[in-house]
């Protein structure tokens, strides 16, 4: 028995020391001495890790309790004049101690969104896809959900048929690119077509013209340069990296640039940016992992055109190749006395890509592959009046997306803890939008919009339109879950959940506002493919209270904002899912009115004249077929809108 007081490396001595007099056999002091090891080893642990245990909890506690610190700055938002509206759905019936405890009472609470998470078998794919709490497919599943359980509680329901894969629904089944080996050398014919000179200029203006300014990764000026060597140098073999990233910029050009014609060279749209990709892929495939700046970029590219044909699964997987390549090649990292001319490139792209990396992520519910921060020591670029000055920017605000998702979506504390954060989140985010620089911040803070505007570059002008959806769109996931909570368990909502309900559907009625404002002006946005998502995670979020609450005064200006998403959507019936989505919302709409017209021949007292040209849908053809009623359609299920989806049509395949 060890003596007390005495340390480990005592008592393994004592063992040594007494063997002969015990007589015990060498094995035995060979294991009590392992043992005593062991037990010393575990003392040194313990004694390492205490005060890092302890500094855990000391930042979990400073999480979980924010109540206690202090008091965050109160938003600038209402200093900036940011418009604010009233309370949101004020309800009567108990006292508001009442209703808190009815509110916070449940402490896992928090991990009831686990339930909203989709994990389904693309069937276009044949591939598994899980969409975490923060995804559109979550959203529309949630929504989908609490309308069967609104269904099953009526006395005339019928049974609702199991749901059709939510996710195979949304798919792009007109873009699959193919995933097979590509040939051993690039294909040849590129070069006897000079690499799409004749078209490639329209392209290439197409992308830097465009959504180039951003995420402004690249060089315009050197891939210019390099891209004519391609054409014109035809004695020299180009590097099959930057053909690659060619392609790429050239199919990217194509898929959002605004098409005045019909075709080019023989082609469409869709299938010049498909083609491209598909050759791109070739290169990528020829290459094998090549660790350069050429390949990262190429990769960024081809998950931004995934993103824009709205194939955010397969955008995710090509990000995540760019975002390791990058680390396998230690362009997180500074290098000091480096020589590479490109270093300044290298690091716009690494930080660019961080930014998105996260923003990805977020909108499929997925963690991102970034790692520790303490990993990425590369300089960031200079917070100047240029138009590279966005990447910085977008990094504190990746930075405040990623503690949405943590400490709101992902983590386990009661309602009002996670209302305290939310609070302070949001201050951060509007400190954010308001240190902006003058040039990009959105009109919406903007005190003096019309101070130099008109004389804004391009660059300016396309940044200030997208920070403003993002911080609306940001600000409505922000608050999204306590909407869900009040769908999902309240009759009567206290007034700090009432707060944060007005502050989710506000935002989510401006995102979409924004939208269609730019929509009216500006015929190049109606190409962003991407604005299909941002629409529907407003959308998705409008109509849960209405399917909640029903025809009342407080939905009628929701119904509205849905319409108007409605207008958006159809402005960009070039791509399948947005008219998919087109659909799904009609359908939606048509159970509203229906619901409104019951309510107003059960009331009398009712002004029915006033609702007269509200009720009569005027939303163009999608007349329910007779056979749809054996798929649960009149339950609005994913199934029935599923199959009559098959009837739609996809986008000319490019397979041959």
């Amino acid at each position: 028995m060890p003596r007390s007081g005495s340390t480990p490396h005592e008592e393994v001595s004592l063992s040594y020391d007494n063997a002969g007099e015990a007589g015990e056999s060498v094995g035995e002091e060979i294991t009590k001495m392992n043992q005593h090891i062991n037990g010393y080893m575990q003392h040194l642990e313990k004694e390492v890790n205490e005060p890092t245990s302890k500094l855990r909890s000391a930042e979990s506690m400073r999480s979980l309790h924010p109540q206690q610190m202090t008091t965050p700055e109160p938003a600038v938002v209402q200093q900036s004049g940011i418009d604010t509206t009233p309370r949101f759905m004020s309800r009567t019936g108990s006292t508001l101690h009442e209703e808190v405890s009815i509110s916070y009472d449940n402490q896992d609470d928090a991990g009831e969104s686990v339930g909203e998470e989709i994990t389904e078998l693309n069937q276009h794919t044949n591939g598994i896809e899980f969409h975490g709490i923060t995804s559109n497919a979550a959203f529309l599943g949630h929504l989908q959900k609490t309308r069967e359980h609104q269904q099953l509680e009526g006395q005339n329901r019928r049974p609702i048929e199991p749901r059709y894969s939510l996710i195979s629904t949304l798919h792009n089944s007109s873009f699959s690119p193919s995933c097979a080996v590509g040939p051993v050398q690039p294909p040849l014919e590129l070069q006897e077509h000079n690499y799409y000179f004749e078209q490639a200029h329209t392209f290439i203006s197409g992308y830097f013209e465009n959504i180039h300014f951003i995420h402004p990764l690249i060089d315009k000026e050197d891939f210019y340069l390099r891209a004519h060597e391609l054409w014109f140098a035809r004695d020299r073999l180009p590097e099959p990296s930057f053909v690659a990233l060619y392609l790429s910029v050239l199919s990217f050009g194509a898929l959002v640039r605004v098409w005045d014609e019909q075709r080019l060279g023989g082609l469409g749209r869709f299938q010049w940016s498909r083609k491209l990709f598909s050759e791109a892929q070739m290169y990528l495939n020829y290459l094998q992992f090549s660790n350069n700046l050429d390949t990262v970029q190429c990769l960024y590219l081809m998950a931004k055109i995934c993103q824009n044909e709205l194939n955010p699964n397969l955008a995710y997987m090509y990000l995540g190749l760019a975002v390791r390549t990058c680390l396998a090649a230690g362009f997180n990292r500074e290098v000091r006395n480096t020589t590479d001319p490109r270093a300044d490139w290298i690091s716009k792209t690494w930080w660019g890509l961080f930014s998105l990396e996260i923003e990805m992520s977020f909108g499929v519910g997925r963690p991102d592959t970034l790692g520790m921060d303490e990993y990425h020591n590369r300089a960031m670029p200079d917070r100047d009046d240029s138009e590279y000055a966005i990447i910085p920017w977008m990094v504190d605000f990746a930075q405040i997306i990623r503690k949405v998702s943590v400490q709101i979506y992902h983590s386990r504390i009661t309602l009002q803890e996670k209302l305290h954060v939310a609070l302070q989140i949001e201050a951060e985010l509007d400190r954010w939008i308001m240190k902006l620089p003058d040039r990009i911040k959105p009109d919406i803070v903007k005190q003096d919009v019309a101070g130099g505007a008109l004389r804004d570059p391009k660059w300016a002008r396309r940044q200030r339109l997208v920070l403003g959806i993002r911080y609306y769109n940001v600000k409505m996931l922000l608050f999204r879950p306590f909407l869900s909570h009040f769908t999902r368990k309240l009759r009567h909502t206290p007034t700090e959940l009432e707060e944060t309900i007005t502050k989710c559907l506000d935002a989510a009625m401006k995102t979409i506002e924004v939208i269609y404002d730019i929509y009216r002006v500006h015929t190049f946005f109606r190409c962003w493919w991407y604005n299909t998502t941002y629409v529907m995670f407003a959308t998705s979020t409008l109509l849960l209270p209405m399917s909640k609450l029903g025809i009342c005064s407080e939905t009628i200006p929701l119904r509205q904002s849905v319409e108007m998403a409605v207008e958006i959507l159809e402005a960009m019936d070039e791509s399948v899912v947005a008219r998919k989505s087109v659909e799904i919302i009609k359908h939606y709409l048509r159970e509203f009115r229906a619901s409104e017209t019951q309510s107003t021949m059960g009331n009398p007292d009712r002004d029915v004249g006033t609702y007269v040209s509200e009720t009569t849908p005027n939303l163009g053809g999608f007349d329910i077929p007779e056979w749809a009623y054996g798929f649960g359609f009149p339950d609005c299920s994913f199934e029935g809108i599923a199959r009559l989806f098959d009837d739609l049509g996809g986008l000319p395949m490019l397979d041959n």
